[in-house]
């Protein structure tokens, strides 16, 4: 397939669209992985241009189900079982008491970004290891930007990548083997429900509920700044006064807004809500 060049006008009427659409800011210094991010798709809607691409994506009457394959495309669905454990742990331990204490010993889960499924899976796995919850009184929502993430999540089949941080009790526990890959139990599988949401969409983002805890790591640093702060002050109205808000490891939110306190704790650096 030959390449189709972007020319720097094409590049910021896209760049600008999709920014408005899923928040991800692509800058001067992406033309490029724009470019070729989007080759595949020009083809698939039967495009030469990315002019013409963008009146496809602005007012073909098959736009909406374009933008839909267009973020499974520009989303990173890099992503592992028990990756960034620390927090986790924190999760299980420090959450898992307020939980007991404050809430009847419910507890509600969001992971906003779950990608193919193994974040919110390794939650629902840690949560029935430490057998201090009953798994009727635990809710893990877990939503993505991608619709072939989410059918990869649903589908639950994992191969040898995803398990590069597991540990191997953990494995033969919990996943049984199938075809070079593994199939993830279905007493684990049914703790987690699935859907799709645009984490600029306020309404969508109010529909979720409130939460204890919200995880929405790696994905904050897709986004400018203005993004970044309508997207976690939504959060903290998705959360409980005192819920925990967690982030990737090289995300900060400490001069986006004050809705939030961090926790800074051996293990891991994590938010709270402010109360009202």
């Amino acid at each position: 397939m030959s390449t189709t060049i972007i020319s720097e006008a094409e590049f910021q009427a896209l760049r600008d669209i999709i920014r408005s659409r899923f928040g991800i800011f692509y800058d001067d210094t992406k033309l490029f992985l724009l470019q070729s991010r989007l080759q595949t798709r020009l083809l698939k809607c039967r495009v030469s241009t990315f002019t013409e691409y963008h009146r496809f994506l602005t007012s073909s009457p098959e736009r909406e189900t374009e933008w839909g394959e267009l973020a499974s495309v520009l989303t990173n669905n890099e992503t592992y079982f028990f990756r960034e454990r620390s927090q986790l742990d924190v999760l299980v331990s420090d959450v898992v008491d307020e939980a007991l204490k404050t809430n009847g010993g419910r507890l509600r889960i969001w992971s906003s970004a779950s990608s193919t499924g193994e974040e919110p899976y390794t939650i629902a796995m840690m949560l029935r290891e430490g057998r201090r919850l009953q798994t009727s009184s635990i809710t893990i929502r877990a939503t993505d930007l991608s619709p072939r993430a989410l059918d990869r999540a649903a589908t639950a089949f994992y191969r040898e990548l995803s398990f590069r941080a597991t540990p191997p009790e953990m494995v033969q526990k919990y996943f049984r083997p199938f075809q070079g890959g593994f199939f993830l139990n279905d007493d684990v599988k049914q703790m987690v429900d699935f859907s799709r949401i645009n984490l600029l969409d306020e309404r969508a983002v109010a529909a979720m509920g409130i939460h204890d805890a919200i995880f929405c790591r790696n994905v904050l640093i897709y986004f400018d700044k203005p993004t970044q702060k309508r997207v976690v002050e939504a959060f903290a109205k998705a959360l409980r006064p005192g819920g925990f808000l967690f982030l990737g490891h090289a995300e900060s939110i400490m001069r986006i807004t004050d809705l939030y306190e961090p926790l800074v704790t051996p293990k891991a650096i994590y938010y709270r809500r402010k109360a009202d």
